[in-house]
Parts: C-alpha cells; sequence; structure tokens
C-alpha cells in the first residue's frame, strides 16, 4: 500500500463553498471599502479565521478590535457551512473507495471546529473520517505554516510519509510540503490562484482517474 491516510482540506477540495465564500467576503470587506482581489484572496486562503482577521486589522489599518472582525467574518459566512456549499462532485465514491482499502482518513482544515462538524453532519460523512482537525487545535496557526499538518499526522500516528494531503490552494500546499507530506493539487481555476507545479499530482477534480491511480485504490 502506497499510503495509509488521506487528509483532505475541506473548502473547495470536498465541498463546494468558494463560490459563497468569494460572495459573502465580497459583502463583508465591503462594510471596510476593501476590494476583494486575487491577491487577497490567495493570501488569506487557509489561514484560520483569527490570522485573516489580525490581517486585515493590520494590513488596512481598520479601527475595529480584531475579536470584532472576527465576529463579522464568523457571522458573514455561517451561511455556508449550514446550507449553502454541497459536497464536490466524486467525494462520496473516493473516500468510500479509500476506506474499503483500510486506509484512514482525516480533514484538517483552516475553518473552525465547529463548522467542520457542520459539514460532516450536514453530509452525514461523520463515520468516513478517524480525525477532524482545526486551526483550533493548533493555536490558530492556519497555513501555509505546516502545524496543522504536522498535527494531524500525529494524532493519525502515523510518519508524514504514509500520508498524503489534498489541497486547493497554494497556503495549503506549502503547508503540507512543510511537513514533508506529499500533495494532491485539485485547483479550481475560478478561484486557487498561484502555482501549484511544486504539488506530487495536479488533477482537475476527485473523480480524474489519476487520482485513484496515484493513491492505488
Amino acid at each position: 500500500m502506497k499510503f495509509r491516510a488521506v487528509i483532505f482540506d475541506m473548502d473547495g477540495v470536498i465541498i463546494d463553498s468558494e463560490f459563497y465564500w468569494a460572495k459573502a467576503e465580497m459583502g463583508f470587506l465591503d462594510k471596510y471599502k476593501i476590494k476583494l482581489s486575487r491577491e487577497l484572496t490567495a493570501q488569506m486562503t487557509g489561514q484560520s479565521f483569527k490570522e485573516n482577521a489580525l490581517f486585515l486589522k493590520q494590513h488596512f489599518g481598520l479601527s475595529d478590535s480584531v475579536e470584532e472582525i472576527l465576529a463579522g467574518r464568523l457571522e458573514a459566512t455561517e451561511a455556508i457551512y449550514s446550507y449553502q456549499a454541497g459536497a464536490m462532485p466524486g467525494v462520496n465514491e473516493l473516500i468510500t473507495r479509500i476506506r474499503a482499502q483500510d486506509m484512514k482518513t482525516a480533514i484538517a482544515s483552516g475553518a473552525t471546529l465547529d463548522r467542520i462538524e457542520m459539514i460532516v453532519d450536514r453530509f452525514k460523512w461523520r463515520s468516513l473520517f478517524d480525525i477532524l482537525v482545526s486551526t483550533d487545535h493548533v493555536n490558530f496557526v492556519g497555513k501555509p505554516d505546516p502545524a496543522i499538518y504536522n498535527h494531524t499526522v500525529k494524532v493519525l500516528g502515523l510518519l508524514p510519509e504514509e500520508c498524503v494531503v489534498i489541497e486547493d490552494s497554494v497556503n495549503g500546499l506549502r503547508s503540507a510540503q512543510g511537513a514533508g507530506i506529499q500533495c494532491i493539487a485539485v485547483p479550481d481555476p475560478r478561484w486557487s490562484y498561484g502555482d501549484f507545479s511544486a504539488a506530487d499530482l495536479i488533477v482537475e477534480s476527485l473523480e480524474d482517474t489519476k487520482l485513484f491511480e496515484f493513491l492505488g485504490i
């Protein structure tokens, strides 16, 4: 067996949430007269909510406190997880095939733990994942720092080389590789800005047969 565990990012990988994220983000940032750009999206993707609130305050000199920015952004994006985002095509079949090979599965996301739990409960995925990891577990340090993937591998009880990550952002790719874990990139040309050439494999979707071959399933 090539790998013993597959670790999934959540937003943009197993749930189709990025369109709703962009819409919510534009509405939230409009309050501060900030325009959502490709560069800003790339900067913030994968980071924790707390890191993003701090970044917005410092970078744009906002008068609101970090706590106020954080609370506002959480409120603006709650609907994404409670009812808007759908499951990515092929995700159920992929996870079922992975687990049929006795491989472990995990989610490691920059989203808060309660939102990860909201998603796995909405789609009845609780039994399909061995662990759920968020930046809550690593003192709110998000990607591209490798902390979240270091923690995930440790909790799984495996070595980095026994795992593989599936990501859709450059920050996520850097985080995985910083932890010494191979990474499959599933970039969406609409939202996944940056250079993914360092990925171990690039696929168009979770239904791509190259993904199955790489995982050995």
